[in-house]
């Protein structure tokens, strides 16, 4: 009797994994954002544009070449813009999500490399990786949905 109930079982757990593999479930991708969506979107925006203003006080923290103030800008009040950044990444629909992300790893390597410019004290490479880290701040930006 053990026999035909541990075939049986067998069977069934075949048919199962068959039935399982052979189905397909479709996700739709949104391709426009919700009121709320764009409610929760707009609630970044001032601490965006309070991020991008601080952008430009390093700006000129780089123009008067102060090093040291430039290296603690960049780890004081610019240190939570990177978590500011992925959590607004994680709203935008996923056309524009992956674009984000690539966009903010960019904006830190190019922080990263303003840092070490400044420690070497090297003016044109910090001038250099500023104005990039800018640009790649202000596409992110265009990423943002108007309301």
């Amino acid at each position: 009797m053990t026999r035909p109930r541990s075939f049986l079982a067998l069977m069934m757990a075949c048919l199962m994994a068959f039935l399982v593999s052979c189905s397909s479930v479709e996700a739709k991708v949104p391709t426009t954002y919700t009121d709320a969506q764009i409610q929760q979107i707009q609630r970044y925006v001032p601490t965006l544009t309070e991020f991008r203003s601080r952008m430009d006080t390093l700006g000129n923290l780089i123009q008067n070449r102060n090093w040291v103030d430039t290296r603690t800008y960049i780890h004081g009040p610019l240190g939570d813009l990177r978590n500011t950044l992925k959590s607004v990444s994680g709203t935008l629909l996923p056309k524009s999500q992956q674009q984000a992300v690539d966009l903010t790893k960019s904006l830190f390597a190019d922080l990263v490399n303003i840092d070490n410019a400044a420690k070497a004290n090297d003016y044109a490479k910090v001038t250099a990786s500023y104005q990039t880290a800018v640009n790649h701040f202000d596409n992110f930006l265009q990423l943002i949905p108007k309301s």
